[in-house]
This record gives structure tokens, sequence and C-alpha cells, in this order.
């Protein structure tokens, strides 16, 4: 083994004099020498064969000489802090695309938008030029952006302090001086945020690209392509891009009014997808919204329509303290869903107004209440016939009051059978005081059975009105209800469905 070493030493000791003149590698390097030798002296070692072992990287090692020499070369004397021009005037083009990788989240209440980006950078460096037969044919190397010159590149509208791109990451060098840095970043950008028609709104948010100290006659920026790369964008679950462009803008400041300053403004029109909102937010507001309804087509008799109106606003109202923290909290202008959600609550608050009020309607009598003839018109002889209300059981028609204080008294008025002729009594036993007496019981008897039969009249006629007012609010409340959600959202539907 010690033969061996010795052996591979000497064999590179001998190439490299062999194969060098005054420090540069020639060609003259006999590999088909160095294996043979190699393997005879791990053969008489009793070593493994180097046959097995793949020998390509001795013709590596010299790729890596090439690629050594030629760094070595171009980084001698190299300034990265200059501009690489040939003379001071000329500027540096510089070539930006932007891909669009993935829409991380929206904030709606920072107006923050995170996004996971590669911004591709080009532009040529005159000072990292060579030609490729001079280096083993090498016509491109990768080195550390942070050794050679780099365009100040910032994102203006950053939301978080930290402008600059500043990822190490490698740049592909070519023999004709192009560079290409295709960096990955992280950009918080500042949207402004328009939560009017949340959840169906449609955001118009943009990335502006610049140098930061470089104006347009030393640096010319220019996009690679009227649109952002999204061919590799991973669709988002809440939002789906409907247009996106890329602008070149020129902007004169007022301390340089002469000198333009050149950016790249790419925007992005997104439209928010409402399906989360719709099953989680719309629908269960709707749903309280007919139930709420429903309580004027439960009968007051059940004695259950309070407990139902209390119980739909308590529900309503532990739903909205859930849902609260789904929709943005910004005071800039009222959402379409939290003018929804308030039209519920105001719906669900003013069922059980008026529920009050037909069940105070329900339980009045003659004694408390008279019912004025307006009212017996209207809701009585006129809204059922109107409304159909066939299947109702309206109250009898007062009877004309019958004179039971004359002189000849009916008997019928007392039993209220008709008898086949009519009993006077013109005797002078009706003189008598026990029969007089008995006779004005028989009257004040008839008289409270009269008086029972009005008040119940009366208290029926009360329930009757009670009842048209029930079935009366149970269509104005559903249809409220159908109204009031297209008027909420119908209008923004028709909208959305006009963009192409």
């Amino acid at each position: 083994m010690k033969e061996g070493r010795e052996l591979r030493k000497g064999g590179r000791n001998g190439g490299r004099e062999g194969g060098e003149e005054d420090g540069k590698p020639h060609s003259t390097f006999n590999t088909t020498v160095f294996a043979h030798t190699l393997n005879t002296t791990y053969q008489s070692a009793g070593a493994v064969n180097p046959q097995s072992l793949n020998l390509c990287h001795v013709s590596s090692a010299w790729s890596s000489d090439d690629e050594t020499r030629l760094v070595k070369t171009l980084f001698t004397g190299y300034n990265k802090v200059v501009r690489p021009v040939a003379h001071f005037k000329d500027p540096v083009v510089v070539t930006v695309g932007l891909q669009l990788i993935q829409l991380i989240s929206v904030d709606e209440v920072n107006q923050i938008v995170n996004s996971n980006v590669r911004l591709k950078q080009q532009w040529k460096d005159v000072n990292l030029q060579w030609n490729p037969e001079d280096y083993g044919g090498i016509k491109k190397i990768r080195v550390p952006s942070t050794d050679i010159w780099r365009p100040d590149l910032v994102l203006y509208n950053n939301a978080d302090g930290d402008f600059a791109i500043v990822h190490e990451t490698k740049v592909l060098l070519e023999h004709t001086g192009m560079i290409t840095w295709n960096p990955p970043a992280i950009f918080k950008s500042y949207c402004e945020i328009i939560v009017l028609h949340f959840p169906f709104d449609l955001q118009n948010c943009s990335m502006k690209l610049g140098t930061w100290t470089y104006d347009g006659n030393l640096v010319v920026v220019n996009p690679d392509s009227d649109r952002p790369d999204l061919s590799n964008f991973m669709e988002s679950g809440e939002w789906v891009m409907k247009d996106y462009r890329s602008w070149k803008h020129w902007v004169y400041y007022a301390c340089c009014p002469d000198t333009p300053y050149l950016d790249i403004t790419y925007h992005f029109l997104m439209l928010r997808l409402p399906l989360y909102f719709i099953v989680n937010v719309i629908i269960p507001c709707m749903l309280f919204s007919f139930l709420t309804g429903l309580v004027f087509y439960l009968p007051t008799d059940s004695g259950e329509k309070m407990t139902l109106s209390i119980s739909v606003l308590l529900s309503l109202t532990v739903f909205l303290l859930v849902i609260v923290e789904l929709i943005p909290s910004t005071s800039s202008a009222v959402p379409l869903i939290g003018k929804y959600m308030l039209f519920t609550m105001v719906f669900v608050i003013a069922s059980i107004i008026i529920t009050v009020i037909v069940i105070n309607t329900h339980h009045r009598s003659p004694s408390t209440h008279t019912m004025s003839p307006w009212v017996r018109k209207i809701f009585i002889d006129t809204i059922p016939n109107l409304m159909f209300f066939s299947t109702m059981k309206r109250p009898a028609k007062e009877r004309l009051d019958k004179n039971i204080y004359g002189a000849d008294f009916d008997i019928s008025d007392i039993s209220g059978k008709p008898t086949p002729t009519a009993v006077t009594y013109q005797s002078p036993m009706t003189k008598n005081p026990d029969v007089r007496s008995a006779i004005e019981g028989v009257k004040y008897i008839a008289e409270t059975m009269k008086s029972d039969e009005e008040s119940n009249s009366a208290a029926e006629e009360w329930k009757f009105v009670a009842m048209v007012l029930d079935h009366i609010l149970l269509c104005v409340f559903m249809a409220v209800c159908i109204i009031g959600t297209l008027g909420v959202f119908a209008g923004r539907l028709i909208e959305l469905s006009m963009t192409p």
C-alpha cells in the first residue's frame, strides 16, 4: 500500500511536470498510461481493482482546473461597485421578469398581500467575458451574486420594511457577459383592499419594482413581457386571477425634473371565490330569516310564538359572534355581507316586535278594547275574501236585541227553542210577588247569557283579526326575506357576470 501511494504521488507529480509549462496545463498528459500504472500498483498491493471505479474524474479535474483558472482570471481586478459598461455614459440595460408562484395570503385589515415570486433579472457585464476555446470550451459558469455588480432593484410598495432583494443565490454567467439572476423572494406588498362588495369583491393589487439609486440614464429597466409569468402559479383556494399585466413608467421627481426614474409595475386583478362565505355565512343568515317568518305560521294559542322568536334572536347573536372574525374589520366601507347580517338582525327584531302586537291583539276582550268599525270592515269582511281565507271560521254576527222586558214574555227567549205557539200570561197570577220574582230571575239569567255570548263573540273577532294578521305577516316577511336577499347581492352578482 505504501508503494502504491508513492507511485500515485509520483504519477501525479510526473504528470504535472510533464503536462505544465509555466503553470499552464496542457493536453499531453497520458491518461491511459497513468491508469495502467495505477492498476498494476493496486494489483501488486492486493487492493481493489481500480477498473471498477469511475476514472472520469481525471478529465473532470482538468475541467475544474479550467473553471478555476477562468474564475481567477475574470475576477482579478474586478470591481463590483462600478457599473459594468465600456463608457460611463452608457446605460446598463436590465430586463426584468416577474414569475408569480403562489398567492400566500391577503390581509384585508392591514391591506397586505403576501406572495411567493421569482424575480428574473438579465443584464450584460462587459467585464465578465471570455473565449470558451481558451478555457476548455466552458461557456457558462455559476458564481455568487454577491461577487458581481447587481442592479439595486427594490419593491417600492413594500409593507414590512424589507425593500431590497437580498437572497444570496448564484447567477448564471455566460461567456458573452450576459448574466441571468433569478432569486426567489417573499413579497409583502401594500394593496388598497376595497371591501365594499365583500365577499363578491374584485381587487386590483400591484407590485412596483425599480432601482433605488440609479436613474434612467444609468440603468434602463425593461420588462421581458407585457405580462408576468404565471406558468408555475399554484391556484389559490380563495382567489382567482382574472387578469394580469405589466407596465413601464417614467417618473420625474421635483428634485430632478430632467432625469427620469424608471419602474415596472405589475398589476393583478383578483376575484375572490365566495363559496366559503356563501356556505358558512349567507345561507345560515337566510335560514334564520325564513325561520323568523315561520313564527307567524305558529298558532298564537300554542303560546310558543315569543319562545321561538327569542330563540331565533339568541341563535343569530351567537352565530354572529362566531363569524365576526371572517368579516374584514375596517371602517372604510360596510361590506355586502355586513349589510346582509345587519338586515337579518333587524328582520328578526322586527318580527319580535310585531309578534308582541299580534299576541296582544289575540288576547283582547270587550272589557279592555272596543273594535272599531274600520277594523271589522278591513280584517273581517275584506281581507279574508281577498286572500281566500275560505277555511277560516268567521265569528257569528250579533243577534238582534230582543225585548224581554215587555208585557208579553216568550218562553223561547229562555230555552232558546221555538215553541209552536207563544204563551202569554195575562192572568192575575203574574201579579203574584213570587211569580214576579221568578220572572225577574229568569230575565237576569237571560241577560247574563246574552252578555257572555256578546263577550265571546267580540273575543272571537279579535282572535280572528290576529289570525288574519298572522297570515298577512307570514306572506310579507317571506317576501321581504327574498327581496332583501336579492336586493343586497343581486346587483353585484349581475355586475360580476357581465365582467369578462
